[in-house]
């Protein structure tokens, strides 16, 4: 019988949420083909996420990036133990080239300070953010990137339900 590792168990959390937890991804066929140190990389279809000109739907491309960035600072607050809500407070999409087969959007770890940084100011001030830029690859090209920043909210324990 096959261990699972702790990376494996972490890749499985992540997709599941991705495309259970939050049905878009699932719609879109998002897998996640690689976690690691480095950062992630998402593999999509081209058929869920079709434009009336047989590309990839620009929606579809920008919606990917938005959740391989958030992927990143929610893994960040599961490692951390932290409770909060994560979410987009801004974004700016650059469509490079169309997108006609299945393609690949990846999203690599910020440095470690500012990992650190985002974590630290979620403890101290209840409110942390995180900037990512994601972007989109096809037949081994950059087709879109997408420069965004998370903001996470820190839960109180009234947040979360606990009993006085």
């Amino acid at each position: 019988m096959r261990q699972m590792t702790d990376a494996t168990i972490e890749k499985a959390w992540l997709e599941d949420v991705l495309t259970r937890k939050i049905p878009l991804g699932g719609a879109m066929g998002l897998r996640i083909a690689r976690l690691d140190e480095t950062g992630l990389e998402f593999h999509l279809p081209l058929e869920p996420n079709i434009n009336d000109k047989g590309t990839a739907f620009g929606g579809a491309l920008s919606g990917a990036m938005l959740l391989a960035g958030w992927s990143l600072p929610r893994l960040l607050l599961r490692r951390a133990g932290v409770s909060g809500d994560l979410v987009v407070s801004h974004c700016e999409t650059h469509f490079i080239a169309p997108v006609s087969g299945d393609f690949n959007v990846i999203c690599d770890w910020p440095a470690l300070e500012d990992r650190e940084q985002f974590i630290d100011d979620l403890h101290r001030r209840g409110r942390g953010r995180l900037a990512l830029e994601p972007r989109v690859e096809a037949n081994g090209k950059v087709a879109a990137t997408l420069i965004a920043r998370y903001a996470a909210l820190g839960k109180t324990s009234e947040d979360q339900g606990a009993m006085g």
